[in-house]
């Protein structure tokens, strides 16, 4: 079995918490390529964008593991520059998936009432003093996720729910089954790495305090509550009349 992670600080805690038997079957890659990934190898499950299961309503969906966040912490922030939240145009950067273009253009919509423009940008935005949606570790390790505006509390505003940013999935569902049992207790595992210092990455002092003081909005052993989530955001594409029926996720 292979499987696959986005590489940020979420998944390296995980990462660091499994058992070392499955660290060498666990490989590191864009978010954006793992659904591809699992439909080249019906041998391996991944955590996907959640938004990539609208394109892949064939793959099973773990009910138990993904990575979900319920308050701030996450690992995607908008930081508005120009208009304050009368957004017109929004660059986005970072390990950037489905989650991203769908969810920022569906959330600002429902919060704000406006219509954005999306553009992807291949540089480091720098001191950009354009409206931004910066995603993955560069948050923690410019120390500006501070000034910004979690994206994870924007969706949560707008379902109500949890929201999960990447679900466990797989073309096969005994792969997933199997998966779980190593899955068991993992987030305790992780909070108590956390709160005593155990990252893994070089953050800054006031970094590891923010996430020491908010950690527990991180979770990836899910509950019914997240499943609901998920359920509740793939619902969104749906009332906006991007898709043309309600997706029916196959929970295992």
């Amino acid at each position: 079995m292979q499987v696959y992670f986005p590489k940020n600080i979420f998944t390296a805690l995980i990462y660091n918490s499994l058992p070392p038997e499955l660290t060498g079957v666990i490989n590191f890659i864009p978010a954006s390529l793992i659904s591809k990934k699992l439909s080249e190898n019906d041998n391996s499950i991944g955590l996907i964008p959640s938004f990539d299961l609208l394109k892949h309503k064939d793959y099973f969906v773990s009910k138990s593991f993904g990575i979900s966040f319920e308050n701030s912490l996450c690992n995607s922030y908008l930081y508005f520059q120009t208009h304050g939240k009368q957004i017109k145009d929004l660059g986005i950067t970072g390990d950037v998936s489905s989650n991203e273009v769908i969810g920022c253009k569906l959330i600002l919509k429902e919060l704000y009432t406006t219509e954005i423009n999306i553009s992807l940008l291949t540089d480091s935005p720098g001191n950009s003093n354009n409206d931004l949606l910066v995603v993955g570790d560069e948050n923690f390790i410019s120390g500006k996720y501070n000034k910004a505006i979690s994206l994870a509390e924007e969706i949560i505003e707008v379902i109500s729910l949890p929201y999960v940013n990447f679900a466990l999935a797989s073309t096969n569902e005994l792969l997933l089954l199997d998966f779980a049992p190593y899955t068991i207790s993992l987030q305790a595992k992780i909070y108590d790495k956390v709160d005593n210092g155990e990252f893994g990455l070089n953050f800054t002092e006031e970094v590891k305090q923010y996430f020491k003081e908010n950690i527990s909005s991180f979770i990836c052993n899910l509950d019914e509550q997240d499943v609901d989530g998920l359920d509740q955001l793939l619902r969104l594409p749906f009332y906006h009349d991007l898709i043309q029926e309600i997706i029916e996720i196959k929970f295992v």
